[in-house]
This record gives structure tokens, sequence and C-alpha cells, in this order.
């Protein structure tokens, strides 16, 4: 599930800054992402962002993400002034960039509210992340009654990346994870490489973040086959 929340915030950074991916994050203004209070995005730490850069989202008493406080967070965010360089006095305004929603949380099982904060990712134009690790394996039941709920934010393009663990609800005895992403060609833009001493390009990390092809798959058809 950490891999596919760095890789779908990697890709979020290319969408809207593609010159990371040869200038590095020197080149970015001041970034910030939005979370629940309830988890914690240790991939801002390995990219290079900066813990201090993400804003914790206060939460209901069952755990979910209240919208409002996440309003007043962004615009809040908007108006902060960073000082970058005390030598020079050089200051930059903070950028929200994206918003990691979750279904299904660790500690509680929660699942945010996602079509309220898919209207706000849609008005402020940030990226949205859905930590569904753990609750889009609901996703598969007929009767669940957050179906509709993860249909109407995960399924559709209104989230535009999606982290999902099979093996969480699935009885997978294999852990792996999926990172999904809705516009098609994006993580390949982001993450392709070229090497001569390869017999073949480094293709995204689609497929794994080393150059070993796993066929994770085979282990969800087998599941399907056997369970239905």
């Amino acid at each position: 599930g950490s891999i596919s929340n760095l890789c779908g915030i990697l890709v979020a950074h290319y969408k809207q800054y593609p010159e990371i991916k040869t200038k590095g994050m020197t080149a970015l203004p001041c970034i910030v992402l939005f979370v629940s209070e309830q988890v914690s995005i240790k991939s801002t730490a390995i990219f290079g962002s900066g813990i201090d850069n993400v804003i914790e989202v206060k939460c209901d008493e069952r755990g979910k993400m209240i919208p409002a406080e996440l309003e007043k967070n962004i615009l809040q965010a908007k108006k902060k002034i960073y000082c970058q360089n005390d030598s020079v006095f050089f200051i930059t305004r903070a950028t929200p960039f994206c918003i990691c929603a979750t279904a299904g949380s660790t500690v509680y099982g929660a699942f945010d509210p996602l079509p309220d904060i898919a209207d706000t990712c849609e008005k402020h134009k940030l990226w949205m992340h859905v930590g569904a690790a753990w609750g889009g394996g609901l996703l598969l039941s007929r009767n669940c009654s957050y179906k509709l709920m993860l249909t109407g934010a995960v399924l559709s393009p209104r989230a535009n990346s999606v982290t999902w663990n099979p093996h969480k609800l699935m009885g997978v005895p294999l852990q792996y994870s999926a990172i999904l992403i809705q516009e098609k060609g994006l993580p390949d833009a982001c993450n392709q490489m070229q090497a001569e001493y390869l017999s073949h390009q480094i293709n995204s990390t689609m497929l794994t973040l080393t150059l070993g092809i796993k066929l994770f798959s085979v282990a969800d058809v087998l599941i399907y086959s056997s369970y239905g």
C-alpha cells in the first residue's frame, strides 16, 4: 500500500509539474498535500517534499475526514508564506496540489466522504488520490452499503489515482498492491527511462519498482476462479 501511494503521489507531481522528472524538487513551488489525520503519508519523506508540507485534516468521531475542515485548510494553505532562504529573504506561497482520501482507514476502517472530497478537488483543481488499500475490495460485494459511495468516486474520472491491496479482503496469501491511474499513458510518461545495457526499456512502475516482472494478477485470477 505504501509503495502504491508513493507511485500515485509521484504521478500527481509529474502531472502538474512535468519538469520534476528532469530538474527535481528544486524546480517546484512549495507544494502541500492534504490527508486525513487518521493516516500517515510516508511518501513525502521519500520523494523529498517533506512531512512538514503534509496538512492533516480533522476527522469526525467516526474517523471520517470533515469536508468543511478540508476546505478551510486549503484556503489557509494558499495564504501561508514560507521563507525558504533567510539569507536572501526569499519567500513563496504554499501551493496545494493533492488530496489523499481514504477508503477504509487502518484503525477505524473509516471511509472518507469521497464524493464531497471529489467536489473540493474539482473546485480547486487538485489531484485526488484514494487510499483504498483495505476498502477497495468492498467493490466486489453486491450488498455492501459503501458500494455506491465507492463507485461514485473511485470508479469514475473523479478519482485520479487509487491504491488497492487485493490481499486484504480477498484471502490472497501473497501480499501485493495495485495502483490505478485514471489518465492513460501518464504513468509511462512519468516513469519511463532508457538504459542501453538492458535488453528492454525500463517501463513504468505499473509493473514493479524493480525491473522484475511479477505476475501478481495471476493470484487474482485464481481467487476469482475459486470463490467466484
